[in-house]
């Protein structure tokens, strides 16, 4: 985490730190200010397209109880459009956008996703006050949006930030959220998110006897008697088919040392396996090597509820390492335990 930015007379660049939140957001370099916990707004593009003086804008958005992030490296390409996505699809929570009208036209791309909204609001810092146009507000429709007139001299930097601040707390509020039937499906995940669980990496082989494997924290215990877990697969996966045909699976409980692995299996590539040591047991699901605990598992049943599969695995054998800590996930970010 940074500290607010210098004063407007400061002659240097802030200090420039990765962010945790962009572990999964490949080929975006980003900075960030403020309390994490702390509603996220996302600036994208050059700062100095941003405000006339947006040292100033970053230190009011801190004081006023927001985390900055900065991404200042983004361009029209379709691979930053795609990074940004895979950003807004990582972070905790549904940040506001600001981002100037010059690189409006390579954000919309990676807003204008069916499904939930990506963003809670948009705002489009603009030489002048135009008005946004139907044809942007049809793309990103459910996306709140305003125009503000970017700052031409110091005196009117602070009339700019008050019109970003006081839509904040319009359209991106800091009292607690709330989900009703019907609203947001964004908003139920981030409250799901609040509780806290381990990390695990599912496993089976497929039709041709090949190794299997995907990140998971929708896991847990459901019946000593018999031995029965679950986890939960997404209908969307690309291994879902694979898994609804499977026999046998493993689940393997990851620890604190393994978060480089629980992203490996997070990422679409082709050999998940290819730097990952496992073995094999009785089924042949693959049992990844010094993970904190395996269980390997005959497929009991599978029930079919809304957008994901539960499927529910009768345990054959476990092993487990009793002098590790886990590796934990809450709120969109790994955590570790802390003891009192």
């Amino acid at each position: 985490m940074n500290p607010a930015p210098e004063d407007a007379g400061a002659k240097s660049e802030p200090r420039r730190t990765a962010s945790n939140a962009t572990d999964f957001a490949l080929g975006l370099d980003v900075e960030s200010w403020g309390d994490p916990e702390d509603p996220i707004v996302l600036l994208i593009g050059a700062p100095e397209h941003l405000s006339g003086d947006w040292r100033r804008s970053v230190r009011a958005l801190v004081e006023a109880g927001r985390h900055v992030m900065l991404t200042a490296d983004f361009d029209e390409a379709d691979d930053s459009s795609a990074a940004l996505r895979r950003l807004l699809t990582e972070l905790p929570s549904r940040p506001a956008i600001v981002c100037s009208d010059t690189t409006l036209a390579a954000v919309v791309p990676a807003l204008a996703v069916t499904g939930p909204a990506l963003a809670s609001c948009l705002v489009v810092v603009a030489e002048g006050q135009g008005a946004v146009s139907p044809e942007l507000e049809t793309q990103l429709a459910g996306v709140p949006i305003q125009t503000i007139a970017r700052a031409q001299a110091s005196d009117a930097v602070e009339a700019e930030n008050a019109a970003l601040l006081g839509f904040l707390e319009r359209h991106a509020p800091r009292d607690a959220l709330h989900y009703q039937a019907g609203s947001d499906p964004r908003t139920l995940r981030d409250a799901l998110g609040c509780f806290a669980t381990g990390v695990t990496v599912v496993t089976t082989l497929d039709e041709a006897g090949q190794p299997v494997g995907l990140t998971a924290n929708s896991f847990s215990s459901v019946s000593l008697d018999p031995p029965l877990i679950l986890f939960c697969l997404a209908r969307s996966s690309t291994n879902v088919d694979r898994f609804r045909q499977a026999e046998h699976f493993a689940i393997n409980v990851l620890h604190i040392g393994q978060q480089p692995t629980s992203g490996v299996f997070a990422r679409s590539q082709t050999d998940r396996f290819q730097d990952v040591a496992w073995e094999t047991w009785d089924t042949g699901a693959p049992i990844l090597s010094g993970a904190l605990a395996s269980f390997e598992c005959g497929t009991e049943q599978i029930v079919e509820a809304g957008d994901h599969l539960v499927i529910i695995g009768r345990v054959r054998r476990a092993r487990f390492e009793p002098r590790r800590d886990p590796l934990l996930y809450f709120r969109g970010k790994y955590r570790r335990l802390h003891f009192s």
